[in-house]
């Protein structure tokens, strides 16, 4: 943890994934998506409705990319043919599920839709205070400014760079070069990226890099900086200033 310390201390740029890393879901959201059909006289499955939202969201992102942007879709029109594909096997009619599909794009602004991490103020706080410059790198679109805005999250950051606006998504490597392009000067080695996945917030990093550490819960990753939460992760950053 000696290096991991040096690079912490030395580091102009800190960067950091949204849900999962900082924030997470308040609820399961596809019960989110059953209150809302149930609102409208439609009884729905929570097993159908999981399956088809998975399955979903992988086709979603293979075909459309960053939420559609780089085939000209608005976001809003991404997520309406996720809602609606989620909804396949179901009894609701088209103007149903238009209407399910633009409430819920507007519900999930809501701070009732999400829980800050314990530690996650408290960490921004102190990073801010030891003058580093602090950022967002996420696979998100534009209402990512609205939610961090109504958590009263987003004057902590310099910058937050979204999939959608920026056309590249994690673990494509574009993405953490948009972000060292936010500090003059910065080189790869002076920026650390914080997140959940090995996969979108590890290894591309490293690959870029960048110094990069984990925050989950999976014990089985051995020889890499991980910590199993944001408060233990914040415990450890403070010490590397005494």
């Amino acid at each position: 943890m000696l290096k991991l310390q040096t690079c912490i201390r030395g580091a102009r740029l800190i960067t950091f994934d949204v849900t999962g890393t900082l924030l997470n879901f308040s609820r399961n959201p596809v019960v989110l998506y059953m209150e809302e059909a149930e609102k409208r006289g439609f009884k729905t499955d929570l097993k159908l409705l999981s399956n088809n939202f998975k399955q979903s969201w992988i086709e979603q992102n293979e075909r459309f990319p960053c939420f559609g942007a780089r085939h000209q879709m608005h976001w809003t029109e991404w997520w309406t043919k996720l809602v609606i594909k989620t909804f396949e096997g179901t009894e609701l009619d088209e103007i149903s599920l238009l209407c399910i599909a633009e409430a819920l794009i507007e519900k999930f602004k809501s701070p009732l839709c999400w829980n800050l991490e314990n530690g996650s103020v408290e960490l921004l706080d102190f990073l801010r205070d030891k003058k580093k410059a602090i950022g967002v790198i996420t696979n998100f679109d534009p209402r990512i400014y609205t939610i961090l805005d109504n958590l009263s999250m987003l004057s902590r950051f310099d910058f937050v760079i979204n999939s959608y606006d920026v056309k590249f998504c994690k673990p494509e490597r574009q993405i953490f070069d948009s972000a060292l392009l936010k500090c003059s000067g910065l080189k790869p080695w002076e920026a650390v990226h914080i997140g959940d996945s090995f996969h979108f917030d590890y290894k591309p990093p490293k690959l870029a890099g960048w110094e990069a550490i984990l925050v989950n819960q999976d014990d089985s990753m051995k020889n890499i900086p991980r910590f199993n939460s944001i408060q233990n992760l914040k415990l450890f950053i403070e010490e590397c200033f005494k």
